[in-house]
């Protein structure tokens, strides 16, 4: 249920980011980053605390922090720059392969071996994205590049999950969460003054709906992503995040009336299925 809630949350950004207006991707995502960060380390203790703590970390664990922060901010990269090569079709359908590398990844780092469910629930999710976006292939060396970069991201995210599990019994997540995001934030803030982008000269309503970004789809959405990658399988959180841009595609009707394709209602369909199969199996497990 947790899984389930983080997903919905992280639905919303299309639509925060949308009433962000064009504003850059990078300033938007620095500044849910940064805001998330400054408000979790008033979460659960005080800052000195969290520091102690970081402090104490093995110089590995360290370096796991500061990986998932880095991974969390070359998704974010890597997944807008995808847009800026190729079709947004093709970007959705490869980013959406996170839930193989999720199942890779889990088997090899985590020896979470899957079952037979697991594949059939990527089969369905996989085919359900490609349907709902009525795929439209684009044979170029510059749409090779976009795919490349929507792969990448898929990959990025699925290792940044797998690191959230990895520390589950290091850090407690009231600092890990922090230490992650203002990672995240410091690697995004380097490109931001990289590229030349103003950092401050923006309008109240976009300050604030980066703000709210920060506080509903980073602070509770993702952070109940990290919560639940601690206390089940990684590849079957990357599962239920296929549901995002399904969630995100209906808001989007009701917020903008932008109407999906024809496709979209038995690609969704066949998405849900996949998420449920996702979900039935761990049950399984655990009635065993």
């Amino acid at each position: 249920m947790v899984l389930v809630g983080g997903v919905f949350i992280t639905s919303w950004s299309s639509i925060f980011i949308r009433w962000c207006g064009n504003t850059s991707p990078l300033i938007i995502s620095f500044y849910r980053l940064f805001w998330a960060t400054v408000l979790l380390l008033f979460w659960e203790n005080s800052p000195l605390t969290k520091w102690q703590l970081w402090r104490q970390l093995p110089l590995r664990a360290r370096g796991l922090l500061i990986a998932a922060g880095t991974l969390l901010a070359l998704h974010f990269a890597t997944w807008i720059a995808s847009l800026q090569f190729t079709t947004i079709a093709q970007s959705l359908i490869l980013e959406s392969s996170h839930p193989i590398w999720g199942l890779i990844f889990s088997w090899w780092w985590l020896k979470e071996k899957p079952r037979w469910l697991a594949i059939l629930a990527v089969a369905l999710g996989i085919t359900g994205m490609a349907v709902s976006v009525s795929v439209d292939f684009t044979l170029s060396f510059q749409a090779f590049i976009g795919d490349l970069l929507a792969v990448a991201s898929a990959m990025f995210v699925s290792i940044y999950l797998l690191i959230a599990r990895r520390l589950r019994h290091t850090i407690p997540l009231s600092a890990y969460l922090p230490a992650v995001y203002g990672s995240a934030a410091a690697v995004l803030l380097i490109a931001v003054v990289f590229t030349g982008i103003p950092l401050l000269r923006y309008s109240f309503p976009v300050h604030f709906w980066m703000f709210m970004l920060a506080l509903g789809p980073t602070i509770l959405g993702h952070s109940l992503l990290n919560w639940a990658a601690r206390h089940i399988r990684v590849y079957h959180i990357n599962f239920v995040m296929l549901g995002e841009p399904i969630l995100a595609t209906a808001l989007a009707y009701i917020f903008f009336r932008e109407l999906p394709p024809a496709s979209f209602l038995p690609g969704a369909l066949l998405v849900l299925s996949g998420i449920v199969v996702a979900l039935w199996e761990p049950l399984k497990a655990v009635n065993k």
